[in-house]
């Protein structure tokens, strides 16, 4: 049994980002829940209890491991110690302290009784800050950072290929139109599981966000220079350190600290005093913007004003004594959180399913149709000299391979997609809030997205994701995507040696579409119509069909007289797989496999609209089709017409 020690246990609430130590109290009444939560926090006691600010008895100290290298050992040390400052106004003077462990010693790290910053080289390409609590009390009785030193290699063998596995992952998890989980389930334990075990997934996508500032500032000037390489590392590293000393601190995530500044406010230095994010918590992108922007600091040097109430909420001295009064206190704290700067949004608030647009992983900004359009932009500004820069020989004279050029043409890739899921998430969205009734300045917990933000968010997908435009790359450049000739340990090979052009373009294109037609998005979209007043504008079920319609199946209407070949044909390859797969959709929808009743007859509608459009077009004579586009569109409407001629055998609406 654990010593008593006199540490009073703080109860947990929902408006503020711990992780918990939860009990059940069986003699509780039946209004109640039975369940009593505490946080996890350190037990940190005044010294001199009548100051307004001071020492703690006995301060959270953390020793740096001395295989840390040394060049890096500063920016580890700024971002544990820039919780001092959340701390000073909670009372506490010096909380933390860092220290460094000798090149000998008689301890291990490995010890309970220290508290470690530990450097490792598994190749794991992971950071964590797992932590030890007293189950009964929620009390932290030891923690340590495990970071891996693959932090600092920009370019790894995984930007070579995505797989739609790992393209759904990096959209937030796996979901039922995604064809990874049976129909109206999800994996909502896939981020949550990760982050109450102690795993933080900040890591992967942090040095693929890096990659992503490497490959823009090297297009950007003659190569990466190395004070902006020196940057990009020590801004990061600073920043990986404040999230993973939050979580050892009983920080859970907040993935809408983000999205309170616009870009424009994030990268002007008069107004990101108090840091680009209200919280470190966050996963925070790498904060590039496209020429002829003003670009501010690579990644937020500081915590933000979320940090510092949720380390007045847990560690504010409260007197002792008094239950009632320390409860009054706590909901002081709490009943801030309608202030915009302290909205709060966790793992399990940020799943596929989930319907808030403002909480994301690696989004920045509050506008994510901003944020899609600037990284939309930068790719479209780094791509055509892509090659030339990447293999541009580096300070010692040695000059890259092409496989330099494949994993950078992936991050690329990879971030317009992302963006771009960003934006679909506005469909059907609801912005959330987690603040009590009464709490001022308090929104309401569901706000339905306006409806013209949904329609513009269709429009840009229209343009960067359904079109063929985005990915119109020079035919040289594909031949120039070459993977990693390596075969011994620690090297994987790649499925194929040449880049899966088309593959590659529809697994992202799907992966929105699929976000779109999700049955929870289409089921948000219906219910949504009932949560906006009549008299009032609405986004709805069919215009969201029609719009995907025209958009996708553009051809159908506006291809015009004349004669087309396989080499110039009259619908260009990537758009065959993107209807292939729209029309695979529809059709589910219209056999009710999927989506909702409304759904089901649109997407019916929509069918048999095409079925007509279609045979029209194969009929005219002044429009002599390639034999690619006709066999497309003819095998298009025979799938068309068994799905239709399969619907009279549908049960009854």
């Amino acid at each position: 049994m654990l010593p008593a020690n006199g540490y009073r246990p703080r109860l947990a609430d929902t408006r503020v980002g711990y992780f918990v130590t939860a009990l059940k109290d069986f003699s509780q009444g039946v209004e109640e829940d039975r369940f009593v939560r505490y946080i996890n926090r350190w037990q940190l006691e005044k010294a001199d209890p009548s100051a307004a600010v001071s020492p703690p008895k006995k301060p959270i100290v953390f020793w740096i491991e001395k295989t840390v290298p040394f060049r890096y050992r500063q920016p580890v040390r700024e971002g544990i110690e820039a919780w001092n400052e959340a701390f000073q106004k909670a009372g506490f003077s010096s909380a933390i302290e860092v220290r460094q462990q000798p090149d000998q010693t008689d301890w291990d790290p490995e010890d309970v009784n220290y508290n470690t910053f530990r450097w490792i080289t598994a190749g794991a390409g992971f950071a964590m800050g797992p932590s030890r609590v007293n189950p009964r009390t929620g009390q932290i009785l030891d923690a340590d950072i495990i970071f891996d030193g693959d932090f600092l290699q920009f370019w790894r063998r995984e930007y070579e290929n995505f797989t739609p596995q790992a393209v759904a992952v990096l959209t937030d998890g796996p979901s039922a139109a995604a064809g990874l989980l049976p129909a109206g389930s999800s994996d909502r334990s896939l981020h949550a599981n990760a982050c109450l075990c102690g795993g933080c997934m900040l890591f992967a996508g942090h040095a693929r966000e890096t990659a992503l500032a490497a490959t823009a500032l090297a297009v950007a000037g003659n190569g990466l220079s190395e004070a902006d390489r020196e940057k990009l590392v020590v801004q990061g590293l600073k920043l990986v350190s404040m999230h993973e000393v939050g979580h050892t601190l009983g920080l859970r995530h907040n993935f809408k600290g983000s999205s309170l500044l616009s870009l424009a406010d994030i990268n002007d230095p008069a107004k990101t005093g108090a840091g680009a994010s209200t919280s470190v918590m966050d996963y925070i992108p790498a904060n590039i913007m496209p020429k002829g922007r003003a670009q501010g600091d690579y990644y937020t040097p500081r915590l933000g004003p979320y940090d510092h109430w949720a380390i007045e909420y847990g560690y504010k001295p409260i007197a002792a004594g008094n239950p009632q009064g320390e409860l009054a206190e706590l909901e002081k704290i709490a009943g801030r959180s309608g202030e915009p700067q302290l909205a709060y949004s966790t793992d399990e608030d940020t799943q596929p399913g989930d319907p808030d647009p403002m909480s994301n992983r690696f989004d920045l900004g509050s506008d994510p149709l901003e944020f899609a359009r600037a990284r939309a932009e930068l790719v479209a500004q780094v791509m055509p000299t892509l090659v030339e820069r990447m293999t541009a020989k580096d300070p010692s004279g040695k000059t890259p391979g092409y496989e330099r050029v494949r994993q950078a043409f992936g991050v690329l890739l990879t971030a317009h997609g992302n963006a771009m899921n960003f934006a679909a998430r506005l469909v059907g969205g609801l912005h959330t809030s987690r603040a009590h009734r009464g709490d001022p300045a308090a929104p309401a917990p569901f706000r339905v997205v306006d409806a013209q933000k949904q329609r513009d968010a269709l429009t840009l997908l229209e343009q960067q994701m359904f079109s063929a435009q985005p990915f119109s790359f020079p035919p040289e450049l594909y031949n120039q995507l070459v993977s990693t000739r390596w075969s011994h340990w620690g090297s994987n090979e790649t499925d194929r040696e040449d880049y899966p052009v088309h593959e590659v373009v529809l697994m992202w294109q799907d992966r929105v579409l699929g976000r779109l037609l999700d049955p929870l998005t289409l089921s948000r979209v219906r219910d949504s119509e009932l949560k906006v007043p009549a008299d009032q504008d609405a986004f709805t079920t069919a215009e969201l069909l029609d719009r995907l319609t025209k958009a996708i199946l553009s051809e159908v209407d506006t291809v015009q007289p004349g004669e087309y070949t396989v080499r110039k044909p009259a619908i260009p390859s990537v758009r065959r797989s993107l209807q292939r797969s729209y029309v695979t959709r529809l059709s589910n929808l219209a056999l009710a496999t999927s989506g909702t009743p409304d759904a089901q007859v649109i997407a019916a509608a929509q069918l048999r609209a095409l079925d007509t459009k279609i045979g029209a077009l194969l009929a005219k004579g002044d429009v002599k089709l390639d034999d690619y586009s006709r066999a497309h569109l003819a095998e298009i409407q025979a799938r068309i017409k068994k799905v239709l001629d399969a619907s009279v055998t549908l049960p009854r609406l």
